[in-house]
């Protein structure tokens, strides 16, 4: 098979398309043909070798793929060739003590496709029998890899840790990308009120048509301001922030008395000022999103596929250009998914 592979870490010019030894299924496995991979902002982190994780190289990235079954272990039932299948993009042993109290987010052997494992950068991708998603046909396969990751972290963030109540408000900061997109319209079928903000004013059209109520360019018009407005000067009730860096003050300044904010992301810096006194005095929470559970995966999944949380798919490269993918992700003018395809 060939898979888009990197050998060094750096700019999206050592990613390289290069012929690699098929996968054979362990007796537990099948080999997926991937017909269509998402691209997530932390897949330029791991090329770039800031993620924190270490990887033996080379190394094959894509943690959301979906595609069509090529071959099955001797001990899978259920699961034939040509069945179209996604995978979660991270499973659990299903064996350690965390796993038989429930809690598989917690396991002590978790895998995640594109960092633990092999993932969907390639032609052929081998996965646990266990892991895999039915999906109803071809028609399933981009908006599956475009929407597990997104959706179920937008999900959990927004239902599970921030607890989203109807009649709330809710920020979205840097809302055009996939998770801040996802969380625009999870919090409205939450029942809340959505203000977003967005880098650029070409984007603020599109962010409105996912649901938010008042969307603004954040370089144009003052955070605070525009809050201050909205709320009648009290702030929000929740921030989803996915992006860090020296606006997170803004953000945190941005909740009411007894507000969340919730973050899984540090793509514009990941070391921040914080005022603690602030923080306690007005019984502010950080809350960090860690992993999605199966049922937030399953659930999130479904009602993308539904069309319930539109995952608007930007831009696809094919996988031999994933580096040229890496360098327009970068660029920072997408809105939606960016999805690689054979």
């Amino acid at each position: 098979m060939h898979a888009a592979t990197f050998r060094e870490h750096g700019g999206p010019e050592v990613m390289r398309w290069e012929e690699l030894a098929d996968p054979v299924p362990a007796s537990d496995e099948v080999i997926v043909e991937v017909r269509a991979c998402g691209l997530n902002h932390s897949d330029l982190d791991s090329r770039a070798g800031t993620s924190r994780w270490p990887f033996p190289l080379p190394w094959v990235l894509g943690a959301e793929f979906a595609g069509t079954v090529a071959a099955v272990g001797l001990e899978v039932e259920g699961i034939s060739p040509g069945d179209p299948v996604t995978a979660y993009q991270q499973y659990a042993c299903g064996t350690c003590r965390a796993c038989v109290r429930w809690r598989q987010d917690l396991c002590e052997r978790f895998v995640v496709f594109g960092t633990d494992r092999w993932g969907g950068y390639a032609e052929l991708a081998a996965v646990p029998a266990r892991a895999v998603i039915p999906l109803r046909g071809e028609d399933d396969f981009v908006p599956a890899a475009a929407a597990q990751c997104v959706a179920s972290t937008a999900w959990s963030m927004v239902v599970t840790l921030a607890a989203v109540r109807s009649g709330e408000t809710v920020l979205v900061p840097s809302a055009s990308g996939g998770v801040a997109s996802a969380a625009v319209q999870a919090a409205r079928i939450a029942g809340a009120r959505v203000i977003a903000s967005v880098g650029a004013p070409e984007k603020v059209d599109a962010v409105r048509a996912l649901g938010a109520d008042v969307v603004f360019c954040y370089r144009d018009t003052p955070l605070a301001e525009v809050v201050s407005e909205a709320t009648g000067g009290r702030g929000v009730d929740v921030v989803v922030d996915t992006t860090g860096g020296p606006r997170f003050g803004e953000h945190l300044a941005a909740m009411a008395p007894d507000g969340r904010l919730v973050t899984c992301g540090a793509h514009a810096g990941e070391i921040v000022p914080l005022d603690i006194i602030e923080l306690f005095r007005r019984g502010r929470r950080i809350l960090g999103f860690r992993v999605a559970s199966p049922d937030e995966i399953r659930a999130a999944l479904q009602m993308a596929l539904e069309g319930r949380i539109a995952v608007p798919v930007d831009r696809t490269f094919p996988l031999s250009a994933a580096g040229d993918a890496h360098a327009y992700m970068d660029e920072r003018r997408h809105v939606g998914k960016i999805v690689l395809v054979p």
